[in-house]
């Protein structure tokens, strides 16, 4: 059978609905599924063409008013896209998550990502003005489960740093199914949030001279004095600056701690490497970062069995694992924080 551009067809396995939009080469053909499920390659033999009957009439749904339209000149702000990613029926079982700037500025950002309230993923980082960046992916169900995605952005600028942009989106699937569109940075079609339009660009800390705090220490200093809104299980902060310094993995061999390991008494090197680990889980669970490393060697074990010992009495710690890694072998620890 052969097809033509703008022709209605279905596929006769799923009986999902589309339009072709391309012909290619091979005996496929590209569809565009309804729904906002993408373009798909098929082969011709997979199709079969929709009669042309007049189809009845939809009811009427309130659609929600789109995101304003920027005005000539203006750039597109801080963006949230989302990419929905398909199984081999071509349903989509997940979206990547995709954070864009489409500011002249270099921002930095944190994004939440929670579902009944409670917190599946968080990314921070710094973003170049224009850029774009994969942060993570949210699962399909969670549309049904109260899906919300907390965004806040600064602006650097080159007098300091700009008022703090905070938005709480309440993604419900209505709205996310009508905000389908072609998003030319991502070169697909993907369901857009506008977070952002402008950001205010009035400078809100003053400049780090060479001498004085960096401008990731006045960043801290800012966002510590603010008044607490209410106290988190795990006491998780809003110091992006913080979070950008910290690193996610710990090595405790002796030498990466002291800078004279054989200063160190044999009999105090194992509690030696214990206090530091303490120390360190301390800080990820105030930071509310998502994964770190442990690195403890292989040896005779007796550093892993402790550490994993306080990892299991350890609470808001989703699992830790013990596996072959490219990097440090079997030698270190995987944990993955709730």
């Amino acid at each position: 059978m052969e097809f033509a551009v703008g022709q209605r067809v279905r596929m006769k396995r799923t009986e999902n609905f589309g339009t072709v939009t391309r012909l290619l080469p091979g005996g496929l053909v590209q569809v565009k599924l309804d729904g906002g499920m993408g373009h798909l390659p098929l082969p011709e033999e997979s199709l079969e063409l929709v009669p042309t009957t007049p189809p009845p009439p939809a009811e009427k749904e309130d659609v929600p008013a789109a995101d304003p339209v920027p005005e000539a000149g203006d750039y597109p702000g801080v963006e949230l896209a989302f990419d929905p990613q398909l199984n081999n029926q071509a349903e989509p079982v997940a979206y990547e998550v995709y954070l864009l700037n489409g500011t002249p500025h270099k921002i930095i950002y944190e994004l939440r990502v929670l579902t009944h309230g409670q917190r599946r993923w968080a990314k921070f980082g710094q973003l170049e003005g224009g850029g774009k960046k994969r942060l993570e992916a949210i699962d399909y169900q969670w549309l049904n489960e109260k899906l919300s995605c907390q965004l806040d952005v600064r602006p650097i600028l080159t007098g300091g740093t700009g008022p703090r942009h905070f938005q709480d989106l309440r993604i419900r699937g209505k709205q996310f199914f009508a905000r389908y569109v072609d998003v030319p940075r991502l070169h697909r079609e993907a369901h857009l949030y506008n977070v952002f339009p402008r950001l205010d660009t009035k400078v809100s800390a003053p400049a780090a001279s060479p001498s004085g705090p960096s401008l990731k220490a006045i960043t801290a200093q800012q966002l510590a004095s603010r008044p607490k809104k209410g106290a988190d299980k795990k006491l998780v902060a809003t110091d992006l600056a913080s979070k950008l310094e910290f690193e996610e993995v710990l090595d405790l061999h002796l030498e990466a701690l002291v800078k004279d390991p054989k200063s160190v008494p044999r009999h105090q090197v194992l509690s030696t490497q214990l206090r530091y680990f303490d120390d360190y889980l301390e800080r990820a669970l105030r930071l509310g970062v998502d994964q770190v490393f442990i690195v403890h060697g292989v040896g005779n074990g007796v550093l892993k069995k402790e550490i994993h010992k306080r990892l299991r009495q350890t609470p808001f710690i989703r699992k830790f694992t013990n596996e072959y890694h490219p990097k440090f072998g079997y030698g270190a620890t995987e944990v993955t924080f709730d």
